[in-house]
């Protein structure tokens, strides 16, 4: 629970961080229009893959080599398993042909809602920024 807590903790912060550099580099640049948008998402895409990355290797350290739980749904698990399962998980996607049993379901249980929130928070952040962007050029 406590590890759980943690990841959390460091996603929330990096995509505080990430979202406050990305609009200062937007506020900053005076590159064309398309450029600022364009790393913009870039941006917050990349953000998102650090998270799922941060997650997933969460997942894996609890799993593979601490055996607190494990993921079912193959015969053997590799480290990239892990990253496709916390995507997976990340996104709300949840396809099914993996699924986590033992107490490491409360890391991928939170890790859903998580990403929700950040995914949202992110749409939120991409919406205002081209809105507020756009309104300038016109």
């Amino acid at each position: 629970m406590i590890t759980t807590f943690i990841a959390v903790v460091l996603a929330v912060l990096l995509h505080y961080e990430a979202l406050w550099l990305i609009s200062r580099q937007i506020e900053q640049s005076h590159r064309p229009h398309r450029q600022r948008i364009l790393v913009m998402a870039f941006g917050v895409l990349a953000t998102h893959i650090a998270e799922i990355w941060l997650f997933g290797l969460t997942g894996w350290w609890l799993s593979a080599i601490n055996g607190i739980g494990a993921l079912k749904g193959y015969e053997s698990f590799h480290l990239l398993d892990y990253i496709f399962f916390s995507a997976v998980t990340y996104t709300t996607v949840g396809y099914g042909d993996i699924y986590a049993v033992g107490p490491v379901r409360f890391l991928y249980g939170t890790l859903a809602l998580t990403g929700f929130v950040l995914i949202t928070w992110s749409a939120s952040f991409t919406f205002i920024e081209m809105q507020k962007h756009w309104r300038i050029n016109k």
